[in-house]
């Protein structure tokens, strides 16, 4: 079926076929749903407005249309996504905020890049020409995580504002990955080569300017270490060592991670609704996903 002609996308049109979205007919309302769904975001602030109004029955059927017409929105800005992900260095921080706007459909996009901006230039006069791997990432964990302050949240770890940047950025609270997310995205502002690496059940942060490397874990206080150190964390859990585990993480499989977590998170409070809500945003970044076995509440991969 055609898209509809622009110019039927007239508000007072559009408030008439929210009206019908509370015809006694079933017929009618199935229709008026049908159009309001064809005209896409444009329909949404006409649907902002009857959630707000008086009549009962639009208000909770004009809900459930802007919410899917949001969710719409949310899977084609994944789909797009999807395709620069492994080749776009800002494409990850999109993808943060958009994981962002499944909770909060008004997340100031601005406002985030603009907190990062903040800490980027900050550390940047910190650093001035200085670029030495030990050096830099001791000045980020003295800034991000001893003045600013971020750091794991150890009290309240399921929580999935854990894993949102806006929440993250707001509250200095996280998870491993979403706080490693940030020091990445302060990273590449000034282009310091710094990469995510995911462990079983932790993630971290690694300088690649020099070998061997230097690690740091954003969760606990930005300590720093090298790789013999991050060996001991894989003896310490009786886990055998494979080398991959110490390969940085690809920005895709990143958002991957990210939403899987989220996904177990929102299991373990029974959230129906957002963990079928993100199975389709993953579906929609990387096809139809090869089975694996799920996870148990409490064994986010962090």
């Amino acid at each position: 079926m055609p898209p509809p002609d622009p110019s039927l996308d007239d508000p007072a049109r559009l408030r008439a076929l929210v009206s019908l979205l509370a015809d006694a007919n079933p017929r009618v309302c199935a229709e008026a749903r049908r159009a309001l769904l064809q005209h896409g975001s444009y329909a949404t602030a006409v649907l902002d407005e009857a959630v707000e109004g008086g009549d009962a029955r639009v208000r909770a059927r004009a809900r459930l249309l802007r919410d899917e017409l949001r969710l719409q929105s949310l899977e084609a800005e994944m789909r797009r996504l999807g395709e620069r992900i492994d080749h776009d260095d800002g494409a990850l921080e999109e993808g943060c905020i958009l994981l962002a706007r499944t909770r909060s459909p008004d997340v100031d996009a601005d406002a985030v890049r603009a907190g990062l901006d903040a800490m980027a230039d900050d550390l940047g006069m910190r650093l001035g020409t200085a670029r030495e791997p030990a050096v830099v990432v001791d000045v980020m964990a003295r800034l991000l995580a001893r003045e600013l302050g971020f750091q794991g949240n150890q009290r309240n770890y399921y929580d999935p504002e854990n894993c949102l940047i806006d929440r993250v950025l707001a509250r200095r609270l996280g998870i491993p990955l979403s706080l490693c997310a940030i020091w990445l995205f302060v990273a590449r502002r000034l282009e310091i080569p710094l990469v995510g690496i995911g462990l079983p059940g932790h993630f971290l942060v690694k300088h690649v300017g020099d070998a061997p490397g230097i690690f740091a874990d954003p969760f606990h206080g930005g300590q720093v270490f090298g790789e013999r150190q991050c060996r001991r964390y894989f003896e310490e859990r009786s886990i055998e060592f494979d080398p991959s585990f110490l390969q940085p993480m690809t920005d895709g499989a990143m958002l991957l991670r990210m939403m899987r977590n989220l996904v177990q998170m929102h299991r373990s409070r029974g959230d129906v609704a957002r963990i079928q809500l993100l199975q389709r945003l993953k579906r929609n970044l990387i096809g139809e996903e090869v089975e694996r076995p799920e996870l148990g509440a409490g064994e986010s991969e962090r």
